[in-house]
């Protein structure tokens, strides 16, 4: 759309709608006002449609980013836990040994939740309570997966069921990783909120 003196639309040129052009104003919410925790632009002046970034990153949109995250997560693990509880409740296999992996999610944030709190995150460099947290996670996800592999290879439970709890694993392991990635930075929907 071409714009001429004022913001006034040329003739001959096409233009958004009336209401679309009332949406792309520029935001000037100060944080911490309640225009700010509602999502609302103060003020009125209109803004060239290439430059309303201010508007897209406003926080609605991150409450938005932030739920949909939640949810997909939230179906994930949903489906990891199915995987896992298919493993031993179908008739055929009939066996609960492989529900003792549930430790073993519980387990494994925490190396690096407890590290996150006692590591200051300003230097650039890798340090030694990080590598360990990392270690102690490694070392749990990996018997989360030997577990059940131990119980097959002991005719604990059938091979079919050890397949079904090592995809779970994936899952849910999958889901714990998302959502350190997701929620893990410390911006405006970050896990430390909770």
């Amino acid at each position: 759309m071409a714009l001429g003196e004022g913001g006034a639309r040329l003739p001959g040129t096409r233009g958004p709608e009336p209401g679309l052009w009332k949406s792309a104003r520029r935001c000037s919410v100060t944080p911490g006002t309640p225009a700010a925790e509602k999502g609302r632009c103060l003020s009125t002046e209109p803004q060239p449609p290439g430059s309303f970034r201010a508007c897209v990153t406003s926080l609605p949109l991150l409450r938005a980013r932030g739920s949909l995250a939640l949810i997909s997560l939230s179906f994930g693990g949903a489906i990891g836990l199915m995987f896992l509880m298919l493993g031993c409740a179908l008739p055929i296999y009939n066996q609960y040994w492989p529900l003792f992996v549930l430790f073993f999610y519980i387990l494994s944030p925490i190396p690096y939740c407890i590290a996150r709190r006692l590591v200051d995150d300003t230097d650039a460099m890798s340090n030694a309570c990080k590598e360990l947290a990392i270690f102690l996670t490694t070392g749990i996800v990996v018997s989360a997966f030997g577990l059940p592999i131990v119980f097959a290879r002991a005719h604990l439970i059938a091979w079919g069921a050890c397949a079904l709890v090592l995809t779970g694993n994936t899952v849910i392991f999958a889901t714990i990783l998302g959502f350190f990635l997701v929620f893990g930075s410390n911006d405006d929907f970050s896990w430390q909120q909770w």
